[in-house]
C-alpha cells in the first residue's frame, strides 16, 4: 500500500515540473525577416539607387548639356523671326566680315541699293504719308553712335535738336500734297557720288561717307515723282539720314 502511495506522489511531482507547451511557437509576422524575393535587387533599383518597388518617382537626371532648353530654344527663334521680319539691323553692328580696321575707322562704303535700305526708306515713306514722323526713325542717324561721333560741346543735345529737325521735316513733306490716297513707294535712290569725309572736317572726331540729295521715290495716280532727302552719312556699312531738309550749318 505505501508502494502505490510513493509512486503517484513522484508521477505529480514529475507533472508539475514539466514544461507547458506554447499554442503556436512560430515567430510573430512583424518580427519576420524579409524573404529574399522580397528584397531588392540591382535589377529592381533606378538609376538613382531606390527601389522601384517603392513607389518614389526617379530622381531628375541632368538635360543634354549641347541641346538648349525650351525656353532656350523660344528666345532663339524668337529673336531668329524679329531679325528675319525687320529690314534694319541694329544700328552700329558692321557687316559680317568687316575688316577690323575698317570697322575702327567706320571707313566701309555702304552699297548704293540693299534690302535694308529700301526697308528703311520705305518706312520714311509711310511716316510721310501717314503723317507719323516717329514711323522714320529706321532711317535716322542713331542716337549711341552719333555721340562719339561729332566734335560739339553737347553732342546729345546736338542730337536731340537734328532729331526734332527730321520729325518737322516728315510733317512738312506731308503738307506738300493734300492727299497721298494712292501713292505707292517705288525705292531710294543715292544722291551725289558718296565722298569720304576725313576726321576733323564738320566738326566729327570719326570720318564717314557723305551723299547730298538722294530721291524718295514714289508713284501716285499712275506718275512718277520723288521726295529730296537733304543729307546721308555712313555708319559701320549702312546709310543714315542727318538732315531731310535744308539746314543751316552749325
Amino acid at each position: 500500500m505505501m508502494k502505490q502511495v510513493v509512486a503517484g506522489a513522484l508521477a505529480v511531482i514529475a507533472g508539475c515540473a514539466a514544461p507547458t507547451p506554447a499554442p503556436d511557437a512560430r515567430p510573430a509576422e512583424s518580427a519576420r525577416p524579409s524573404s529574399p524575393a522580397a528584397a531588392p535587387t540591382a535589377s529592381a533599383t533606378d538609376a538613382a539607387g531606390a527601389p522601384a518597388s517603392s513607389g518614389a518617382a526617379p530622381a531628375p537626371q541632368p538635360e543634354d548639356a549641347g541641346a538648349p532648353s525650351p525656353t532656350q530654344d523660344g528666345g532663339a527663334s524668337a529673336a531668329a523671326d524679329a531679325a528675319a521680319t525687320d529690314g534694319a539691323p541694329p544700328p552700329g553692328s558692321p557687316p559680317a566680315g568687316a575688316d577690323a580696321t575698317a570697322i575702327a575707322t567706320n571707313k566701309i562704303l555702304p552699297p548704293l541699293e540693299s534690302e535694308e535700305l529700301t526697308a528703311r526708306a520705305r518706312a520714311l515713306f509711310d511716316a510721310i504719308v501717314k503723317n507719323e514722323p516717329a514711323l522714320a526713325d529706321p532711317f535716322w542717324f542713331p542716337k549711341e553712335p552719333f555721340i562719339p561721333l561729332k566734335d560739339v560741346k553737347d553732342p546729345g543735345k546736338y542730337w536731340d535738336n537734328l532729331h526734332a529737325a527730321y520729325a518737322n521735316d516728315v510733317k512738312a513733306m506731308h503738307r506738300k500734297r493734300k492727299s497721298w490716297e494712292g501713292a505707292r513707294f517705288v525705292g531710294f535712290e543715292v544722291g551725289s557720288r558718296p565722298k569720304w569725309v576725313p576726321p576733323g572736317d564738320e566738326v566729327n572726331k570719326i570720318g564717314y561717307y557723305r551723299s547730298f540729295h538722294g530721291k524718295l521715290k514714289y508713284e501716285l495716280d499712275g506718275k512718277p515723282a520723288s521726295l529730296d532727302v537733304h543729307t546721308i552719312i555712313s555708319w559701320q556699312g549702312r546709310w543714315y539720314i542727318t538732315h531731310l531738309g535744308d539746314f543751316k550749318k552749325r
